[in-house]
Formats: C-alpha cells, structure tokens, sequence
C-alpha cells in the first residue's frame, strides 16, 4: 500500500490585495452624515403639521439607509434602535418597522423628481437615455425546488434613466414594464425634462425611429443616434435624422467625433454602478412603490457617488 505524497506546494499571490480599513470606514461614515443631512431636503414632507409621533422626513431618511446597505425593514428598524440612529434624528424612539414600510404610501413620483432637480444644473452638454431591466423577485434555486415555486415567466421591470454623461448624475427615470419598447418613452422622459438644457442627447439603434428624433429637436438638442445600416435618406417630415443618415454614412467616424458618440457608455456604466451598490431586484411588490424605490434609489446615486 502506498502512502499519499505530502509534498507541499508554494503558493504565491500574483496580485497583492491591502484595503485601506481606516480610509473605508470615513468613507462610510461620511456616507451616512449626507443621507442624514438629506432630513433638512425633505422637511416638505412634514407641512401641513400632522399629530404624529414621527416625522416623514426623518422616517425616509431611514428608508435610504435601508436602501443603501440592503437589508429589510426589520433589519433597519433594529439597527436604529441598537446604533442609535433614531438618535442622531431627533427622534425620541426608534419606530417599529412597519411605521417605517408605511412611510412609503406618502411618497411619490412628482416630490421625489423636485428634489432630485437640486442636486442637478439647470443646463448640461452632453446626455445619454437608455433601459435596464430589474428584477422584482429573489427566490434562491433551493426555494423554487423545495416549495415548488417555479416561475414559468420572467417578472421583471424596465427602468429608463436620462443621464447627465459628465457628470454621471441622473437626471430622470422611468419604470415600465420589461416588454416595452424603449423609444416610445422617449416624449415622455423629455415631456418632464423640459426644465434643463442639453446640447447633444445620445442614444442606441433602439431610438432610431423619426418620433424620436423630431423629439430632441424639439427639445433644443443635436441627436446622436445610431442610425441602421440601410437606413433611407428620405425626410419624410424628418430633416434632423436625414441628416443623421447622411453624416453616418458619408464619414461615420467624423459623426461619432461631432456628437461624442463614445460617451454612450456612461449609462450603462451607471446601470452598473446602482446596480452593485443597492442591489439588482425591487423589493416593492406594488407597482406605485416600486416607482418610488427607483426614485430613491436615484437620489442616493446623485448624492453618494457623484461627486466622491
């Protein structure tokens, strides 16, 4: 019988990896001291004076903390009790979580947007719109067998974001369902954008249509859409994409000069990012909620990371 070798064998690390702990934790902490400044941005939210224990605009505070480090009501309404957050907000108490769940009935669309304008110029040189899609359910593989809880269909939502590309901030979102074509959002997001300036809008093979392109013009902007390969150099009722194919197709590579085409990238960049920072599903089941979850996950993106 012949015995096992116990020859032991040298490993070395190709990449050495060192992490900054002390630079990590001020960054963190610097973190939580803007979401916690936030509570002065939302004091709308607490006129007219209600007889309430809490106030709105601290209980949203709590609700992008929640957001931000990706735990449940319940995990947060234990952390604002055993950190003290309740604390550092002027609150007397910590609430329970199902005041916190409850705060988001008192939010929409509309306020949320007002608020994300302060954090945004008034006119910008270069924006990029494009759609990711989210999803509304996380259930491991092992919960699907055990229980029997196949899904047959995918459940997922598009979300649509207008970015500023220089700065990296968003300056609106959208979210409709996962089936919905890309460009007929279009008039919608420029319909509500009509309070800032860009020059040049960017934007995929998904937004070549002529609605789209009569769209930014008649925002005041230059479209840098891509353009397909047989695209015709007829207007009908369309000079700005005539154009387009015309520049496209007699010197592409001075078109995507002019309009910055390689800048495109950002967007799905800050898909990305808000993706890894605050996770990749919704964990709003109703639909009107699930408007205001992206909204507030807007507001943390314009807030934390851009600037550093």
């Amino acid at each position: 019988m012949h015995r096992t070798s116990q020859k032991k064998e040298i490993w070395e690390r190709h990449k050495e990896v060192s992490i900054n702990w002390k630079h990590y934790d001020e960054s963190r902490l610097s973190e939580c001291k803007r979401i916690l400044d936030l509570s002065n941005v939302f004091h709308e939210l607490d006129k007219p004076v209600q007889r309430r224990e809490f106030k709105l605009s601290h209980l949203t505070i709590l609700l992008l903390f929640k957001i931000l480090f990706g735990v449940s009501y319940r995990g947060i309404a234990s952390a604002t009790n055993d950190l003290r957050i309740y604390q550092a907000l002027g609150m007397k108490r910590a609430p329970c979580y199902k005041t916190i769940q409850n705060t988001m009935a008192y939010l929409d669309e509309w306020f949320l947007s007002q608020i994300n304008r302060l954090f945004l110029p008034d006119r910008i040189v270069l924006g990029g719109i494009d759609s990711s899609g989210m999803k509304t359910r996380q259930k491991g593989a092992w919960i699907q067998i055990r229980f029997h809880k196949y899904q047959k269909k995918k459940d997922f939502k598009k979300v649509h974001i207008f970015v500023d590309l220089v700065s990296k901030k968003i300056i609106y979102c959208l979210v409709t369902k996962g089936t919905s074509s890309d460009h007929k959002q279009l008039k919608k997001i420029l319909k509500e954008c009509d309070w800032i300036r860009v020059d040049i809008i960017l934007g995929d093979k998904g937004y070549d249509t002529r609605e789209c392109f009569n769209e930014i013009t008649n925002h005041g902007s230059v479209p840098g859409i891509k353009v397909r390969k047989n695209a015709s150099r007829k207007a009908r009722g369309c000079p700005s994409r005539r154009k387009a194919v015309i520049a496209q197709q007699q010197d592409n590579e001075g078109w995507k000069t002019k309009v910055q085409a390689t800048m495109r990238c950002v967007v799905e960049a800050v898909f990305s990012g808000t993706k890894r920072r605050f996770g990749e599903y919704l964990f709003s089941i109703k639909a009107r909620f699930r408007n205001v979850e992206v909204w507030l996950r807007t507001i943390l993106w314009n807030v934390l990371i851009y600037p550093r």
